[in-house]
């Protein structure tokens, strides 16, 4: 079992090695902020714009516009431009990429709610649901208009075939895992940001979007109170007595056998 692979049950010396870790760790949110501010800038961002209802004027899913952020010269831009050049639309790349923040169906959602899609009627199977007399046994076609369809579809498409991904399948992919990529990083931040509560950062701190109980140094009182007394002045000595009022009620946090399993992550 590897190191810090435990969630809700562990021991005092297990948590004082992921604690231990993750205070080495807040050192050094600001370094790994600016190399995720460089790769996105490398990156870009690409934004889909959705236009409005005239009537009700709620946002629909009728893309109008698309907006490349950032750096002309970045990864985004590159592949867009190149899909533009091979005669690639770019809102035939995805219904979503980067939606335009809170302006954007379904309430600020990746995916728009309340949209459904369906086939027009039921396809009738001519062949028979018994297995003896199935005409696909004892003799004879099955008869699927589905299968004219895929047959003549496939036709038409075995000499483009290379074509269709050097020209649009291949760069929709590039710009897909991009766009997913650069929303990872920009999700590092976030939670970066909420742990250290902007300490070392660019990034700010705001009361309105995250909460001081999530950061780290919360988390680590949290935990250390639960297994030992906090003093009235809110430090926990490592050396204080258990919390025995806690430790009843939470029977999952562990007391170290010997103290050669003190500190110790497995």
């Amino acid at each position: 079992m590897p190191s810090f692979s435990y969630m809700d049950a562990f021991r005092e010396g297990q948590w004082r090695v992921f604690r231990a870790f993750i205070l080495r760790e807040r050192r050094s949110v600001g370094q790994r902020e600016e190399a995720i501010q460089a790769q996105l800038a490398r990156i870009g961002k690409l934004r889909v714009l959705y236009g409005t209802d005239a009537t009700t004027e709620e946002v629909t899913e009728q893309r109008i516009g698309l907006v490349l952020e950032g750096n002309e010269n970045s990864s985004l831009a590159k592949l867009v431009q190149a899909y533009v050049a091979l005669g690639g639309n770019p809102f035939d790349v995805s219904m979503f990429l980067y939606s335009n923040d809170e302006e954007c169906p379904g309430l600020g959602f990746a995916y728009p709610l309340g949209m459904q899609y369906s086939l027009q009627s039921t396809e009738a199977d001519l062949d028979s649901n018994i297995q003896k007399f199935k005409p696909s046994v004892v003799g004879g076609a099955r008869t699927l208009d589905a299968e004219k369809i895929a047959k003549n579809m496939d036709i038409a498409r075995r000499f483009v075939t290379q074509e269709m991904y050097y020209k649009r399948i291949r760069l929709e992919e590039r710009i897909i895992k991009l766009s997913d990529l650069a929303e990872q990083l920009e999700q590092e931040i976030v939670a970066m940001t909420n742990a250290t509560m902007g300490e070392g950062m660019k990034a700010s701190w705001s009361s309105d979007l995250y909460q001081e109980s999530h950061s780290v140094p919360a988390l680590v009182f949290l935990f250390d109170s639960s297994f030992r007394v906090a003093e009235e002045d809110g430090t926990v000595p490592v050396d204080a007595k258990p919390n025995i009022d806690v430790l009843g009620g939470l029977p999952m946090l562990l007391t170290d056998v010997s103290p050669a399993a003190d500190h110790n992550a497995l």
